[in-house]
């Protein structure tokens, strides 16, 4: 066995225990506003991917919790229109994604669209819906991303960023989750 893939091995074996640990608990690796880089994606949200194009026997094998990227793709309020700084960082986001077409299944991945704490609970489900169908459209529209394997969810206020400001900007956001194996 040579040294990558002992590190390889090494990685697997200690990632498994992590995530035997944490049940179905989210591992979210939170860039914020930063675009995160191809590799950074590719890597956190597709380790099985290492293993495609490999002519040895890998042991990397799909995650079995939730992984999410924490990008803050932020929004005006009331509005669900994605701004410029949005669409820059969706790109690599949305480079990786369209790498796995055919390999996604159906909704693997959930674009989940939060608001802040202003208006009723209706208006901030329907407005978080509406946000992460922008990035779905985008995703699809821009970088030729399977559709059936993203699926939009509006979260409203439920899960707030920033809690002790509920108004606040950090709050309107949405949030990219790769369900966890069955």
């Amino acid at each position: 066995m040579n040294l990558r893939q002992t590190v390889l091995f090494a990685s697997v074996l200690a990632a498994s225990s992590v995530c035997f640990a944490a049940g179905s608990e989210r591992e979210t690796l939170s860039v914020g506003q930063a675009s995160p880089s191809v590799d950074q994606v590719a890597t956190f949200l597709f380790p099985e991917a290492e293993c495609e194009s490999t002519k040895y026997q890998c042991m990397a094998v799909r995650p079995s919790s939730e992984r999410s990227i924490g990008m803050d793709i932020r929004f005006q309020t009331g509005s669900s229109e994605l701004t410029p700084e949005a669409r820059a960082q969706l790109e690599n986001l949305g480079k990786v994604l369209a790498s796995r077409n055919g390999k996604l299944a159906p909704g693997e991945i959930v674009i989940e669209g939060h608001t802040d704490a202003r208006g009723s609970d209706e208006l901030n489900r329907k407005l978080s819906a509406q946000r992460a169908q922008s990035v779905v459209k985008h995703l699809v529209a821009v970088h030729g991303v399977d559709a059936k394997a993203l699926k939009p969810l509006g979260k409203g206020k439920e899960d707030l960023k920033d809690a002790s400001h509920p108004d606040s900007q950090l709050n309107r956001r949405v949030e990219l989750v790769r369900t966890a194996t069955k």
